[in-house]
Formats: structure tokens, C-alpha cells, sequence
């Protein structure tokens, strides 16, 4: 009995009963390999489907089949597209530029009385040849600009001198005060920008590719486009200079102009020395004859060291102050008209420089007929 029951038998029962429990097994698993088959490719269709829908995505999944094909069919809207932003950028443009034109309005309103006295009235008009306008100027647009664009980079504006004379000579072919002119300054900026215009033919170029280091596209078209570089601005020129042009000489004339001309004040108007930093000439042709215009509604007093403001402006009186140094430096004056012998002796001896002085310089000023 032992013996049957000994696992080590390979006839006992112990060792009939491992191999049957084997065979058992084994018929098991050949009945269970479909099954597992089955549910082995229903995992791997789960699989394959969710890896399907993870490709085919949707419009907003990057990378997905749908997410292209939207991309794909942006593409063929994208030139109109951008036809009506670009026209919906170009109407805010010029609705900004119609602002700063109504504010260019009203500097002209304010300056008004100004152009009406040049325009009415003979020397400042024939004589100073003054003119004042209101214009729209750029500002500091070149600055600006260059801040934006990198001048080593491929472009119309690539290196510093060549991109500074390109956008001077387009910011010199429009004046700006006109829309139109402001939208054509803009076109061929905008071309120049996307277009490298160095060579023979122009070549299409990349606007992010041009821009400095921190600067985006969408920052350097806000700027272009919001015109925020014009300024109303006016101008008073004195022949063909501006103001920030004239010398000292030509600027204190043309507040002597003012004080003189624009000023209807009625109360006495006292002026020191208006002759100075001006030759002889210009006292003569220009400043004389606005003190004698002057003279006519006003009291004007001045002190002059110039023969041609104290006799040639018809002067009604002179007065002669001489500091009297043996009498206690008491100060000496002598009042009178221009005809009193008094009067006009200090007048030849002060500002003529004497009788002889005078008489010579006549002399040889004459000429022979």
C-alpha cells in the first residue's frame, strides 16, 4: 500500500493522478485560446481605435488629422482674409489721421489773427516776407522706427546709413497732411518692409526676420499705424527760414515785428537798444519803418545808439543824457526836436561821430556822377 501511495512511484497513483490533473490542463488550455485570442484582439481594437480618433483629433487638437485639414481650408481663405483686415487697418488709420487733421484745424483757428496781420499788412508781408502755416510733421519717426528694425538683418533698411537714407527719402516724398499722402507713405513703407528693394529686382523677405531682439511684428504695425509720430505743428518763416533757423539778429527783428505790428496796445511801448546783433541795412529797410507805422497810434521810446532809428525814424523828440563828472556825476539832460541846433549838434557828435566824421564819411560815400 505504501508503495502505491509514494510519489516517487512513476506507477503509483500519486504520479496517474499528476498526469491526469496535466492532461486536464492541457485540454483546458486548447478550449481557452480562443477566448484569449477574442479578448486579445478586443484590447487591441480599443487600442486601434483610440489611437484613430487621437489622429483624426478635431479642429482644435494641433497636430490632428481634422486640426489640418482646418488649417488646409484657412489656407484658401487667408489671401481675402486678409484683404479685409488690411482694409479695416487702413480705415483706422485714416480715421486717426482725420483727428489729427481737425486738430491741425483748430491750431490754424487759433493762429488765425496771425496769418490775417501777415496777410494784411505791406512789411510784414513785402518787407520781412513772413509766412506762417500749420503743417502735420513726423516727429521722431526715424528714431522710432530704427528702434524697431535690426540693421544687420536682410531688408530694404538693412545697414545703418543705406536703412537711414531709405526711410528719409520716403519720409521726404510725403508731406502727410493730405490722407492720401499719409496712405501712400504707409503702402510704400509697408512695401519696403516686405520686400528687399537693395538689389535689381525686389525680393520678398520676412518682417520678423528684420526686427531687433524683443521687438514683435504686431508692436512695430502698431506703430506705423497709429500714426501717433504726427504732430500739428506751426510754422512762422521769415523769407525761406524757419524760426529755429534765423540768427539772433533776424529773431530779435522778428519779435521787434511783433511788439511793433501785432501789439494794439495803446500805452507807451519803451524798447533798449533794438538795433543790436543788426547791421545798418536791415535797421534801415526793415526795422524803421515799423517804428514809424507804429508811432502813429502809440507812444514808442527808445534808446538807441543808431543814427537811423533817432533822426531817420522822424523822431518828435531826442533826449541827450551826458553824466556831468565834475559836478558830482550830477546826470545832464537836453531835450528838443531833431531841428534844434542843440539837439541836433549831439546828434551829429554822438551818434555821427562829430561833424568832420560825418562830412568825411559823406565824402567818400559820394559818388560821381
Amino acid at each position: 500500500m505504501d508503495a502505491v501511495l509514494d510519489p516517487a512511484n512513476s506507477s503509483g497513483a500519486v504520479a496517474k493522478r499528476a498526469e491526469l490533473v496535466k492532461a486536464i490542463n492541457a485540454l483546458q488550455n486548447q478550449l481557452d485560446e480562443p477566448s484569449r485570442q477574442y479578448q486579445a484582439y478586443l484590447r487591441a481594437s480599443e487600442e486601434w481605435q483610440r489611437r484613430q480618433n487621437e489622429l483624426i483629433g478635431d479642429e482644435v487638437t494641433i497636430s490632428s488629422l481634422k486640426f489640418l485639414e482646418k488649417q488646409l481650408r484657412d489656407l484658401n481663405v487667408i489671401p481675402g482674409k486678409l484683404t479685409t483686415e488690411r482694409a479695416t487697418q487702413l480705415d483706422r488709420a485714416k480715421a486717426i489721421h482725420s483727428e489729427i487733421a481737425s486738430l491741425a484745424t483748430v491750431y490754424r483757428t487759433l493762429y488765425a489773427p496771425v496769418q490775417k496781420f501777415i496777410d494784411t499788412n505791406p512789411i510784414a508781408r513785402d518787407k520781412f516776407h513772413l509766412n506762417f502755416e500749420v503743417t502735420i510733421g513726423m516727429g521722431d519717426f526715424e528714431e522710432m522706427f530704427s528702434q524697431f528694425i535690426n540693421r544687420g538683418a536682410a531688408g530694404s533698411f538693412c545697414g545703418v546709413e543705406e536703412g537711414s537714407k531709405l526711410i528719409r527719402e520716403i519720409m521726404r516724398r510725403h508731406t502727410m497732411g493730405e490722407e492720401s499722402e499719409a496712405i501712400a507713405f504707409l503702402d510704400e513703407l509697408m512695401d519696403a518692409l516686405h520686400n528687399d528693394k537693395r538689389g535689381a529686382k525686389p525680393i520678398p523677405v520676412s518682417v520678423v526676420a528684420q526686427l531687433r531682439k524683443g521687438q514683435t511684428a504686431l508692436g512695430l504695425y502698431d506703430y506705423i499705424f497709429s500714426f501717433e509720430y504726427l504732430k500739428p505743428r506751426f510754422r512762422l518763416r521769415m523769407g525761406q527760414k524757419e524760426l529755429n533757423q534765423l540768427s539772433p539778429g533776424e529773431r530779435g527783428t522778428l519779435l521787434l515785428v511783433f511788439y511793433l505790428l501785432v501789439d494794439k496796445e495803446q500805452i507807451p511801448l519803451i524798447i533798449d537798444q533794438p538795433e543790436e546783433n543788426l547791421d545798418n541795412q536791415t535797421v534801415f529797410e526793415l526795422l524803421v519803418p515799423c517804428i514809424k507805422e507804429t508811432k502813429q497810434r502809440r507812444q514808442v521810446i527808445i534808446v538807441t545808439h543808431n543814427p537811423n532809428l533817432a533822426v531817420v525814424c522822424d523822431a518828435e523828440q531826442i533826449i541827450c543824457a551826458s553824466l556831468d563828472k565834475a559836478g558830482n556825476h550830477r546826470m545832464v539832460y537836453l531835450a528838443g526836436a531833431i531841428e534844434n541846433p542843440e539837439i541836433n549838434k549831439a546828434i551829429v557828435d554822438i551818434l555821427e561821430g562829430t561833424r568832420p566824421a560825418f562830412d568825411n564819411r559823406e565824402s567818400k560815400y559820394e559818388v560821381s556822377a
